[in-house]
Order: C-alpha cells, then sequence, then structure tokens
C-alpha cells in the first residue's frame, strides 16, 4: 500500500515471529480479518497471542491501539476462561464467533478452546436464558408503565434497553452466543435462527429501534413470552404475576400488584 498500511504483510512477519517463540503457544485471529465480510483498506489485524511457560511475558508483545496488527498477548491460563462467564472478559465472546486459529502447539487445545467460547454449553444456554428472558420483560415492563404515565423519553429508552437482552435471550435459546451489533445481521443471515419464536424475537426487538408505543412494547412482549413457553423458561414468565395480564394487554394496570418491587421499581 502506498501509505506503508498493509496489514496483512506486517501480520505474516508477526506470525513467522510468534512461531519463532517458545513461549508463545497460540495464534488467534478475531475481527473483520479473521473472516472477510468487513474488510477495508483500513482494517488492521487482531491478534490473541498465547504464552505459556516460564518465559511468558505478554508486556513483550503488546502493540498500540491503531497499529496495523494489534495484538492482545495473555497466557494461556487467562486464556482458558477468556469471554466465559464470571469473567472479566465475558463481553468478549462474541470476538470467537468467526475466529481463526493460526497457531496451535498443544495439540489441537487452542482450536478446543476456541470451540468452546463460539457456543454455549446446555445447562449455560438455559441459565443465560432465563437471566435475559427475565432483563427483557424487566425493559418491557418499565417501557409500558413510563407510557401509560406519559413519560416518553424514559418509555424510549427503556424499550432500547429491552433490545440487548431480547437478541441475547434469542441466541441463548439455541445455544448460541450474541454476536456484537456490527456481525448481527452477518450471522443471521449466514446462520439463522432454527426457532421461529426466536426469530420472532429479533423481529420485535429491531421494531423497538423506531417507536416504543403500548401497542409495539407489548407484540415485544408477547413474543418474548412464546419464545420462554416453547423453550421450557415458563417459571420466568410465570414469575411477573400478577401482571402478566396487563403486560398482555388484557387487564388495566392494578396499582401494589407487581410481586417484585425491587425488580420493577
Amino acid at each position: 500500500m502506498t501509505d506503508g498500511f498493509d496489514p496483512e504483510a506486517e501480520y505474516l512477519v508477526t506470525l513467522r515471529r510468534a512461531a519463532a517463540d517458545p513461549a508463545v503457544v497460540g495464534v488467534v485471529v478475531v475481527g473483520s480479518r479473521a473472516t472477510g465480510p468487513f474488510i477495508t483498506a483500513r482494517s488492521d489485524v487482531d491478534m490473541l497471542l498465547i504464552l505459556d511457560g516460564p518465559d511468558a511475558d505478554p508486556s513483550r508483545w503488546q502493540t498500540p491501539h491503531g497499529s496495523p496488527v494489534e495484538i492482545w498477548a495473555t497466557t494461556l491460563e487467562l486464556f482458558r476462561d477468556h469471554g466465559l462467564p464470571g469473567s472479566p472478559t465475558a463481553w468478549n465472546r462474541p470476538a470467537f464467533l468467526r475466529a481463526r486459529v493460526d497457531l496451535d502447539r498443544l495439540d489441537g487445545e487452542i482450536a478446543r478452546l476456541v470451540e468452546r467460547k463460539r457456543r454455549l454449553d446446555p445447562e449455560e444456554a438455559f441459565d443465560l436464558a432465563d437471566d435475559w428472558i427475565d432483563d427483557a420483560i424487566n425493559s418491557l415492563y418499565r417501557a409500558l408503565r413510563s407510557v401509560e404515565n406519559g413519560r416518553d423519553l424514559a418509555a424510549r429508552l427503556d424499550g432500547v434497553e429491552a433490545i440487548e437482552p431480547m437478541l441475547a435471550a434469542a441466541f441463548a435459546l439455541e445455544g448460541r452466543v450474541r454476536p456484537f451489533n456490527k456481525w448481527l445481521r452477518y450471522e443471521l443471515d449466514t446462520e439463522p435462527l432454527q426457532l421461529p419464536e426466536g426469530a420472532a424475537v429479533v423481529a420485535a426487538a429491531e421494531r423497538l429501534l423506531d417507536r416504543a408505543t403500548p401497542s409495539v412494547l407489548r407484540t415485544a412482549f408477547a413474543r418474548v413470552e412464546a419464545a420462554a413457553r416453547a423453550t421450557g423458561h415458563d417459571a420466568i414468565v410465570d414469575g411477573w404475576e400478577p401482571d402478566l395480564p396487563w403486560l398482555r394487554g388484557d387487564e388495566p394496570y392494578r396499582q401494589g400488584a407487581s410481586p417484585s418491587p425491587s425488580k420493577n421499581a
């Protein structure tokens, strides 16, 4: 490239250097350069470099933000939990959905660790779906209360806050990790959701971006409830009694009826 910004060429040099370092046991590429659909001329290479042994010093490899190859170096011990629930890097799990393993000195262990981050195991998926469904209903509840009391801004904000747990729940119900926003449409097009109830939740979440009317909010709740009941999460929905008739639009809100003031206040 005319300005010297050539991430792929620099990455090959860096990969050779990593392969020559016995402390490096794995190299994983994430982001656009790992898969391709969003590559531009200015796309860098996001490189995770995994080290192990007495000479494992991540500080030797770190690069400044904006470098053609941005290296995030870590130890094997930390990488095992990276992106998993309970770790400080849980937010970064979607980065591994389309990750590419370019170096694995541990007889496939790096690849297995990456694969573990790509999908939710059944117990994990069920527990996370429980949490996301409950969070989605909570935000929809708040939005409906606000819109009925003339708090339009609060209603819109709470409606928007319902989008994240709705999307996360739709993916978790299929054992999948909710992708980053940039990759959402790509993931849905590449691997569509199999559950029609989950796909309906995604569609309802998208409509919340435009408006937070009672009709839109109640449709969103109906889609969440249907998906929850179709996949064995009835207890989470039923925990919202006696407000379910109001959430569905069948009865007016009854002051003081909410079962969990700490949740709904």
